[in-house]
């Protein structure tokens, strides 16, 4: 039982890093959908912008707002190309803090299983060691009252 207590302090540090890799990528992940729904509003704004610019084309428009709605557009674009470029990034991350994590979980439980067979180790030898002092109990008091 001795390893298993000095072990316990082990297995408790690599229960902590795996939870706070997990912590990790759960925020990373949530991160992720927080951006994934900006995009999303920005294409949403982009198409609003595109029927906007139609409905005003077909009423007619001068030059100037024309470029004005064009250089907008392009500001739209530049956006839209940024973000997704931005989730890119953080789904790239997010692999390698997955993966982090991964052997972080694989070592913490790799550990509770060493401990366990060390447990049962331990359970083993006290039982042997148990019955080994019965054992020289009996015998010993068989001895002693065979010699009176």
């Amino acid at each position: 039982m001795n390893r298993v207590k000095r072990m316990q302090p082990v297995l408790r540090l690599a229960e902590l890093e795996a939870d706070k890799a997990g912590r990790a990528l759960t925020m990373l992940q949530q991160r992720i959908q927080a951006e994934e729904t900006k995009l999303s509003q920005l294409y949403a704004y982009q198409q609003d912008y595109r029927n906007q610019m139609q409905l005003s084309g077909q009423a007619g428009m001068t030059v100037e707002r024309l470029r004005l709605f064009d250089g907008f557009h392009q500001q739209l674009d530049r956006a839209i190309s940024h973000q997704r470029d931005l989730i890119n990034h953080m789904q790239q991350d997010q692999e390698r803090v997955r993966e982090h994590w991964r052997q972080l979980d694989i070592r913490h439980k790799s550990l509770e299983k060493m401990i366990e067979r060390l447990k049962r180790d331990a359970d083993v030898q006290q039982a042997r060691n148990e019955q080994r002092n019965h054992d020289e109990f009996s015998r010993r008091r068989a001895s002693d009252s065979g010699w009176s």
